[in-house]
């Protein structure tokens, strides 16, 4: 073989040699099958060429390239290279994710549930985690927000304790104070009479529990006698609940109502007694006879004779002779007669 085809073999093989080399350092497998898959992101966070593609935490390919898309909307178009023979279903994700504290990305393939599965060159939906920045900065703003009102809190029991520390409201607490220590006094001084009181009646306390005590003794020993007198009330209630009261008190109300009649009869001058109540003139008739049957009676006792004549010998006195005051009385009376009947 002749030294210019040794060197240009040599050199060939060295190029394929540099060329694997450097295909297996980027992760590439120059002999295997690769299937190519697309994904399109409005931001790839720091995404670089030959960054892992992950499958449940397993390298499955590598980014091979990145590229602005032309349709003015910079957007950003990943190509993934999958070594693995796999079977990705066609709604499957590509997660572009964080891969360490670092802040490292990766693509991270989340198996959908189609029955369907991608072919080499299609588009998997995109999907972007937040950065280590914002999950830090997502987990500190509730921290930030609870923060920021703990300062608010704070200023605002920082004004309160000065507003107590003035001068004004100072003398306001020791006037509280003051207060509060006389009532404690006051309390105790209380306290101290009622332990007195309760010293001094303790004798009586004693006798009121012993009078209870003896109360409650009697109430024992006429157990029986009290549960007669109850029966008997009870048989009174029963005698009252069988007596027929309604009737009784028709009746009654019944005879108020004749009474009720006889009295208005009455006070209307109606009938005898009425005549007697309600006209005087029956009244000083009847006091003017009374007078003169008094007057009468009375004659009658002082001078029998001129009533009652009694003789042995049977001699008759037959002049009565009256007294001028008896004749006087007696004109009046006729007189009085005479008056009335002319009336």
């Amino acid at each position: 073989m002749r030294k210019e085809t040794k060197i240009g073999l040599i050199a060939f093989i060295s190029l394929a040699i540099i060329y694997l080399g450097l295909n297996f350092l980027k992760g590439e497998h120059v002999f295997g099958n690769q299937d190519v898959y697309y994904g399109v992101y409005e931001r790839i966070n720091g995404l670089e060429v030959s960054n892992p593609v992950m499958l449940n935490g397993f390298k499955i390919g590598q980014v091979k390239k990145i590229e602005i898309l032309n349709d003015g909307s910079g957007k950003l178009k990943v190509t993934m290279l999958v070594h693995e023979d796999l079977d990705i279903p066609k709604d499957s994700k590509a997660l572009l994710k964080a891969g360490d504290l670092l802040g490292s990305m990766q693509i991270h393939i989340i198996l959908g549930e189609s029955t369907e599965m991608a072919q080499s060159g299609d588009m998997l939906q995109p999907d972007v985690e937040g950065d280590l920045v914002e999950e830090v900065n997502a987990q500190l703003r509730p921290i930030k927000v609870k923060a920021e009102s703990l300062i608010s809190s704070v200023d605002s029991v920082i004004r309160v304790i000065e507003g107590i520390l003035n001068a004004e409201s100072q003398q306001n607490l020791v006037e509280s104070f003051t207060g509060i220590n006389r009532a404690v006094r006051n309390l105790e001084k209380t306290t101290v009479r009622l332990d007195t009181l309760v010293r001094e009646e303790r004798q009586r306390i004693k006798a009121i529990f012993m009078n209870v005590e003896s109360v409650t003794s009697t109430l024992a020993e006429n157990g029986d006698e009290l549960d007669r007198i109850i029966n008997n009330f009870a048989d009174i209630s029963d005698t009252l609940a069988q007596a027929n009261i309604a009737e009784t008190v028709v009746k009654a109300n019944a005879a108020l109502e004749d009474v009720e009649s006889v009295m208005t009869k009455i006070n209307n001058g109606e009938g005898s007694l009425g005549m007697l109540i309600n006209n005087p003139d029956l009244y000083n008739n009847l006091e003017s006879a009374s007078n003169n049957l008094d007057l009468l009676v009375e004659d009658i006792r002082i001078n029998p004779n001129r009533y009652v004549q009694v003789s042995v010998f049977g001699r008759k006195n037959k002049n009565i002779q009256l007294s001028k005051a008896e004749l006087e009385q007696l004109k009046e009376y006729i007189n009085s007669s005479e008056g009335e009947g002319s009336e």
